[in-house]
This record gives structure tokens, C-alpha cells and sequence, in this order.
């Protein structure tokens, strides 16, 4: 496992805005992660999110817009969110603040892993439900689009994962499989000894995003 570029908070909260609205962030699979979110968070029926990695903000502002109070938080002063903090300090910033659920995309994989177990402790005390999403290490290599006939479709998913490890992405400390503690399995105990429920799986059209619903109180 090779590792390339900077990595940490230093990193993370002096990245410029255009790293979030460049042009990768118009691909399709990225859009459609971003609405896969959207999705997912709408689904727990939610009067209040916390989303914890703010991006470019376009999750946060579909769900204002639909109704759902929406408080942001993000290490990146640049990005405007709502607490401009640390995961860590976000239980003391809020002030005992609890949401129905927080949203934390892409971010804690930016955070060494010997961290995880602290992060999880930290958004499930925020509120009962979480979504999480994480990259996954190994290349996959198949098919997925969508099969409909008028109006209706279905996901369609034909591939494999390659069994060959490449350098983790720029700014990762890890990723889903890229040491024996990653894998998704290890992931889930975790998350399991903090809520009652964890289903997980893969962004539909973005085989490289893996995500985990948390739900209720272990």
C-alpha cells in the first residue's frame, strides 16, 4: 500500500474552492453520488441533518429546499459551512445539539485510521442515525448503468473487483481494503457496538463509493 501526496487536517481545510466545483465534480458518476446521498438522507425521514464535509454544498442545499433544516460543518473555512471545526470539536461547538441524522461523505478516510473508533463515537453522539461513505482500495472493472422500459428502471451492475492494490487517492490515509483493519466487514463490527442497525453497500453508478446506514442506538 503506497500513499501519495499530503494528507491531513492541514491539507483538508486549505484546499481551495475550486477543488470542489472544478470540472471533475460535473462527471456523471460524481453527480450521481451526490443525488445517491440526496436519496439516502431523504429516507430517514428527517427533520434535522447535520452534514459533516460540506463539499460543494450542492447535498445541502437540495435538502433545504425541500423543507429539511440543514446545519453544515466542515474544516474548510473556504467552503462557508455553518461550523467551521474539526469532527472532534463539533459535539462542544453545537452545544448539545441533536439531529435525526448526520451525513459524513468522503471524509473520514482524510483522518488516520487508529481515529475511526473516536469519529464513529463522535457522530453518534450527534444524532441516532448516520450515513456514512467511504472509497473503496481496489479497482473495479464491469458495467453500470440503468435498464428501463418507459418510465421504470432498474440498477444494472455487471463486474468484479481487480485483486491488485493501487496507490490510495491524494489525501487519504486509507481506504476499504487497503490494510487488513479496512476491510468492509471490520468496518461494520465497528459501527455495529454503536448502533442497532448498519446495512452497507455500493453507490449504484459509482462503484468506487461504498456506504453505511447506522440506525438507532446499540
Amino acid at each position: 500500500m503506497g500513499r501519495q501526496g499530503k494528507v491531513g487536517a492541514a491539507r483538508e481545510a486549505g484546499l481551495a474552492r475550486d477543488h470542489y466545483t472544478g470540472d471533475a465534480n460535473f462527471t456523471p458518476e460524481h453527480l450521481h453520488s451526490l443525488s445517491f446521498q440526496i436519496l439516502q438522507l431523504r429516507s430517514f425521514r428527517p427533520r434535522r441533518v447535520l452534514e459533516v464535509g460540506i463539499g460543494n454544498g450542492f447535498v445541502s442545499t437540495f435538502l433545504r429546499q425541500s423543507g429539511i433544516e440543514v446545519v453544515t460543518a466542515d474544516i474548510n473555512p473556504a467552503l462557508g459551512a455553518d461550523i467551521c471545526a474539526p469532527l472532534a470539536e463539533l459535539p462542544e461547538r453545537l452545544c448539545g445539539e441533536r439531529f435525526d441524522v448526520v451525513s459524513c461523505c468522503e471524509v473520514l478516510e482524510h483522518m488516520p485510521f487508529d481515529q475511526f473508533g473516536a469519529n464513529l463515537d463522535v457522530l453518534r453522539g450527534l444524532a441516532p442515525n448516520a450515513f456514512i461513505s467511504l472509497p473503496g482500495h481496489f479497482p473495479w472493472l464491469g458495467f453500470a448503468g440503468r435498464f428501463g422500459i418507459h418510465n421504470r428502471f432498474v440498477n444494472v451492475c455487471l463486474g468484479l473487483r481487480i485483486p491488485c492494490r493501487r496507490r490510495l487517492t491524494d489525501g487519504h490515509y486509507w481506504e476499504i481494503g487497503s490494510h487488513w483493519p479496512t476491510r468492509r466487514s471490520a468496518l461494520v463490527a465497528h459501527m455495529r457496538e454503536r448502533f442497532a442497525r448498519v446495512d452497507s453497500g455500493v453507490f449504484p453508478m459509482h462503484r468506487y463509493h461504498y456506504f453505511f446506514r447506522c440506525e438507532g442506538g446499540a
